[in-house]
């Protein structure tokens, strides 16, 4: 950006450049020489022109049949993404939700750190619905111990397609919620920070 405004700078310059009196009674040739020199091409070392390549990906990445995509709109903290999966497993919806490697969401899993709809999750495989929110707790809030921070995917919408399901979901990377009641409550001895 810099390199382009400096060369706008610099045709800007030679524009304003004045030609001189005695050129103006000469004959063309040496005028247009004077005017071919201003209307020189600018020579760069890079590339004049550049593109963001994410919007560019975004851009490929959109089918022509789905015209949904319009209904779900991003919230302040959230993003939504679109993901084939194979089915509607709590694991696999995390995996393709959060990004987490399946490792990890086992490990998660094991040390009941997984609630849908404020449950624990009794199955890593257990078939999910639409509308189904699944929370990982990150570890107790350092300013409320009474309140969880959770990583939460919620399921907007689930369609068929030739292989597997095309799915679209809520992320929400880090989101504030009051611990859960009875013997859904998250117990640790250890604060974990966020």
């Amino acid at each position: 950006m810099l390199r382009s405004l400096r060369q706008i700078s610099r045709l800007g310059r030679c524009l304003k450049t004045p030609l001189p009196a005695s050129s103006l009674l000469k004959p063309a040739t040496e005028s247009t020489a004077i005017s071919a020199r201003l209307q020189a091409p600018l020579h760069t070392s890079g590339p004049a022109w550049k593109y963001d390549k994410k919007s560019s990906r975004a851009a490929d990445d959109l089918d022509s049949d789905d015209e949904d995509d319009e209904d779900f709109k991003d919230e302040r903290d959230s993003k939504v993404v679109k993901t084939k999966v194979n089915s509607l497993r709590a694991d696999l919806l995390l995996k393709a939700g959060l990004g987490m490697a399946r490792n990890k969401v086992e490990l998660n899993f094991y040390e009941s750190k997984i609630r849908v709809n404020g449950k624990k999750l009794q199955k890593k495989s257990a078939q999910l619905e639409i509308g189904d929110e699944i929370d990982v707790i990150r570890g107790f809030s350092q300013a409320n111990p009474s309140h969880l921070v959770v990583a939460r995917v919620s399921i907007l919408s689930a369609s068929e397609r030739e292989e597997g399901l095309s799915v679209h979901l809520r992320r929400y990377k880090s989101l504030l919620v009051e611990n859960y009641r009875g013997a859904n409550a998250f117990k640790s001895s250890e604060h974990v920070a966020h």
